[in-house]
This record gives structure tokens, sequence and C-alpha cells, in this order.
């Protein structure tokens, strides 16, 4: 399975990155791994690495040491990448975030719904109610949402209730040290490997909008 550790050039400097590509033929759909920042850690490597055993081209970008202003420029420069490179098949893209990583898939998930399928986000602190249905307004894919049963953030439920306002198709998972990787393999499935048109915006409606796996 190829991987390497690339840099991206951004407007004032550069970007370290991790990549991960199944060793087969064709483009792949692309996962946009975003974690928090302490760099490129080993557990980082090993997630990009499971997925990208599942027929997904991963970009794990290094978010270290960046302000948050300079980290959603990193992300959209990782977006620009991915839809320049050639093993990649960038008509429908997943992201996938831990921590201030998680915050920031759901933020450019707004940002980029043009691209964004599919948008996951492991442990994120959340957003005030305002900021919850802007963003869930402008989401334009399933969305994921994983919280710790060690930490279940402040604002737990926001999110959820702007989400379910907008219409938005979501599903949330109470998870101890890792995702359910099944649930998760299946979420980005049914939005990045299902064709256009066809079954990747369907789900079991409970409530709300929300999405049972």
């Amino acid at each position: 399975m190829p991987e390497a550790r690339i840099e991206l050039e951004l407007d004032d400097g550069a970007l370290d990155a991790f990549v991960a590509c199944p060793d087969t033929p064709g483009r792949k759909p692309p996962i946009l791994l975003l974690s928090r920042p302490d760099g490129l850690t080993k557990a980082v490597e090993s997630r990009a690495r499971r997925l990208s055993a599942h027929n997904y081209f991963v970009l794990a970008p290094d978010l270290s040491g960046l302000s948050a202003d300079d980290r959603r420029e990193a992300a959209w420069a990782c977006l620009d990448h991915l839809a320049d490179e050639r093993r990649v098949d960038d008509t429908r893209v997943g992201a996938l975030g831990f921590g201030s990583g998680g915050d920031l898939a759901l933020t450019l998930a707004a940002g980029r719904s043009e691209r964004i399928a599919a948008v996951a986000a492991y442990g994120a602190r959340g957003f005030r109610a305002r900021a919850a249905l802007e963003i869930a307004h402008k989401i334009n894919g399933l969305v994921r949402i994983g919280y710790s049963t060690h930490a279940v953030p402040a604002r737990a439920g926001l999110l959820e209730t702007a989400l379910n306002l907008s219409g938005v198709l979501f599903d949330v998972e109470v998870y101890d040290a890792e995702p359910h990787w099944p649930d998760l393999l299946d979420f980005f499935a049914r939005a990045l490997e299902a064709p256009q048109g066809g079954e990747a915006g369907r789900g079991t409606n409970t409530a709300g909008h929300a999405l049972n796996p």
C-alpha cells in the first residue's frame, strides 16, 4: 500500500502531510483526515492506513503549530491538492476530523459544500447555537458526529438541533478510544462510493433527520 510524506505549497510557506493510497488501479475517492494539533502521530498514520485499506486515498496534513486561520487555509489547500491529484476521483470528497480537527472538518464541509459529500467529526468542541445553525444550513452532504464517553462537550446537542432544522441527514455515535470502524466505513461508503443520484443520500430516518447506520 503506497504511502509517503509530502509537502504542499501554501501562499506563505509549506505544509507537511501524510498520504496513504491503495496499491490498485483506478482513481480513488478521497478522504481528508484532520486531527488534533499534535502533529502526524502514529495514531494519525494508523487511521490513514486503515481508511486506505478500504480503497480510499487519504491525505492527512500536519496542522501542528498553526493558528486557527492558518489551519483553515491549510484545509482549503488540501482540497485544492486533491483536485489536482491524478490518483483521486474528486467527484465526492470525505472529511474526517478528531478533536479540533472535527470542528475544522465541519467548518470545511460548510465552506466547501460543493466538494464535501460526507463529514465525520469525533471529539469536536462544537459550536454556539448561531454558528451551528449557519454551518448546518450550508452543509450539503451526510454528517456523522462522535462523542467520547469520557468527555461530552458542553455544547453537545446544539449542532444536532441545527442539522435537524436544516434537513441534513446525520447520525451520532458515542465511542470510547476509537470510532466504531465498521459503522464509520459504511458511512463513507454510502456517500463516496454510490453513484450520483443513487443511494448516497438515503438513510433510515429516526429522530428528525438522523440516520441509523
